[in-house]
């Protein structure tokens, strides 16, 4: 089992180094080695085969998904992941199921906590591939159950709540080199304070992948429309997650997700105190609440013909005033 001591050894900067998140670092980057579109989608057909493999009760094959995620982890250490790939994880539509565009997602947002968290390598892509597979035993979940819009019985939720155990199933049989994966998958839902399932595990008795997976896997599904509740905004996800799961999760991996992806987003919609509306197109972490951004409606309710770019850190009088969603811009 990785415990959360085995994670605490931080990257080091460079003397003289600036602040930057994970999300600035994307922003920076002008040349990516990788292809955001292709990889989003071989990602997702990785885990669309995995899905059939289990349902075939085939042998289990990860080699493709350590490739995906081997790609993205040298794109990031080369030159910073594409911005397109990070839009697509917080805002894209996809063909694929939500089961399986979640775990794209969560590898995502995996790949990028990982900076904020100075992990090796070794344990980046650990993270990746265990994110990209942490759901799998919900393929055993039977439809009528996992696509639900109204709530679960109390018999349902049984059910339901039994899909971490038959992932540590699935994922088991992979053998010894992979057991981590196995140990995540079946402590997804474990909580620092006993509140989880299926084991009611606390403290450093959870893994720490599952804990780095398990709240980014919460924070994707909130933000994310699911079969039985609309998506929220990443500011109402966030105090949400603080709210309710303050105690569920180290201290430390709630302040990750906040360095991570700053207040407001890249590509969310943020209204200003005059009224206007703007697209976030670059976060700072040492100013999370001053982000730069393109103005696309002014502050009499009209689209801008020509968007204007504003960096609130330069103007002190402009600040914002909340998140909003897409649909504003229509209404």
């Amino acid at each position: 089992m990785v415990k959360f001591a085995d994670l605490q050894k931080k990257g080091q900067k460079k003397k003289g180094e600036p602040d930057s998140s994970p999300v600035e670092k994307v922003m920076q980057q002008k040349d990516s080695p990788l292809d955001a579109l292709d990889w989003y989608q071989r990602a997702c057909k990785f885990l669309e085969c995995c899905i059939e493999q289990v349902r075939n009760h085939d042998n289990l094959d990860v080699s493709e998904g350590e490739r995906v995620v081997e790609e993205i982890a040298l794109a990031y250490s080369q030159g910073f992941l594409p911005q397109e790939l990070l839009i697509q994880a917080l805002h894209g539509e996809s063909d694929s199921s939500f089961l399986v565009t979640n775990a794209v997602n969560v590898t995502v947002y995996a790949m990028l906590i990982s900076s904020t968290l100075g992990l090796s390598r070794e344990r980046q892509m650990q993270l990746g591939l265990a994110a990209l597979l942490h759901d799998i035993g919900k393929v055993r979940v039977p439809d009528e159950i996992l696509y639900r819009e109204e709530s679960l019985t109390e018999e349902e939720t049984e059910v339901f709540r039994k899909y971490p155990s038959d992932s540590f199933e699935i994922l088991n049989a992979l053998g010894e080199n992979y057991h981590y994966l196995a140990e995540c998958g079946l402590q997804l839902n474990e909580r620092l304070d006993g509140s989880g399932y299926p084991q009611g595990l606390k403290n450093d008795e959870i893994d720490a992948y599952a804990q780095i997976i398990g709240l980014l896997d919460l924070y994707e599904s909130l933000t994310h429309d699911q079969p039985q509740r609309p998506k929220l905004t990443h500011f109402e996800a966030v105090k949400e997650i603080m709210k309710t799961q303050k105690k569920g999760f180290h201290r430390e991996y709630l302040k990750a997700l906040l360095n991570t992806f700053s207040l407001f987003p890249i590509h969310s919609l943020v209204q200003l105190n005059t009224g206007a509306i703007g697209r976030v197109i670059r976060t700072y972490m040492e100013n999370p609440v001053r982000p730069k951004i393109e103005i696309v409606v002014d502050a009499q309710k009209r689209r801008v013909a020509s968007p204007r770019v504003i960096d609130l850190r330069e103007q002190p009088i402009l600040h914002v005033v909340e998140a909003v969603e897409a649909e504003s811009l229509s209404s």
